[in-house]
């Protein structure tokens, strides 16, 4: 069996915790991929890292800042072919935890004969690129239509959003495929979901292979005892609910990778 590449992006500070989620990255993939995988992580600066993941920079990808932009613009250039010169790879943004077997989604990914393998976002209509199987070659129209200067309305301005539009704009739709639901989740929704329906809440936790952290909490403040007291589980009593139906505890072990405190 050939070696997956598996591509991660580290920017900027990330809450000074950078290597930690890289490292903690790593162990999960570790633990969860059952075929051989190279991680590669991309970054646009120095940083202490198991060795077995092969660092690459991306510092120089400075065509991608636009005004405005978030950080995250940066993804596109994962479309671009000289930056990462595999015939396809996997993206897993760090903000996540690897809860279960990889095995569903990856036969998923791999066996779809699409140039992108994408999340369907889970709050309206787009794509959720945290989590993605990408053929770079015949997708280099995006990084290369962001730029020649594209503009899109957007109300977020980063890299889901143009992603989307640019390829509705090609009518490339076709060449898009969305992982099955209920593989990648998220968090928030969980939780949220959670307060009006506990089973269905612990429901999607069990059946998902990732679970996304976006927006806030991130993994470090949603497992910090403290946080998760005063921002998660006052909310959770508030609605009546004096055990939480989204396994925190159990997420917070498996990004911890040991048996980790109860949060």
């Amino acid at each position: 069996m050939s070696t997956l590449p598996i591509v991660c992006l580290a920017l900027g500070d990330f809450y000074g915790l950078g290597d930690q989620y890289v490292s903690r990255m790593y162990e999960m993939l570790g633990r969860h991929c059952d075929r051989p995988f190279q991680l590669y992580c991309y970054t646009d600066r120095a940083r202490r890292l198991p060795a077995a993941v092969e660092t690459r920079d991306c510092a120089g990808w400075s065509e991608l800042d636009r005004p405005g932009m978030r950080t995250t613009t940066r993804k596109l250039g994962l479309f671009n072919p000289a930056y990462l010169p595999f015939e396809e790879f996997l993206y897993l943004d760090l903000t996540l935890v690897i809860r279960s077997a990889m095995r569903p989604l990856l036969e998923f990914a791999t066996g779809s004969d699409k140039d992108l393998v994408i999340v369907d976002d889970w709050h309206h209509e787009g794509y959720n690129s945290s989590v993605m199987r990408i053929r770079p070659q015949p997708l280099r129209f995006v990084y290369d239509a962001f730029v020649a200067g594209e503009r899109y309305p957007q109300k977020v301005l980063g890299d889901q959003e143009f992603l989307h539009a640019v390829i509705a704009r090609r009518g490339a739709q076709a060449r898009v495929d969305l992982f099955p639901a209920g593989q990648v989740i998220s968090y928030k929704q969980a939780v949220r979901t959670g307060r009006r329906d506990p089973g269905l809440a612990r429901r999607m936790v069990d059946e998902a292979v990732i679970v996304k952290f976006h927006g806030e909490p991130r993994m470090h403040e949603a497992f910090d005892p403290f946080h998760h007291f005063w921002r998660i589980r006052l909310r959770d009593w508030a609605h009546g609910r004096w055990r939480s139906p989204v396994p925190t505890r159990e997420l917070k072990r498996e990004w911890l990778g040991g048996p980790g405190r109860q949060a």
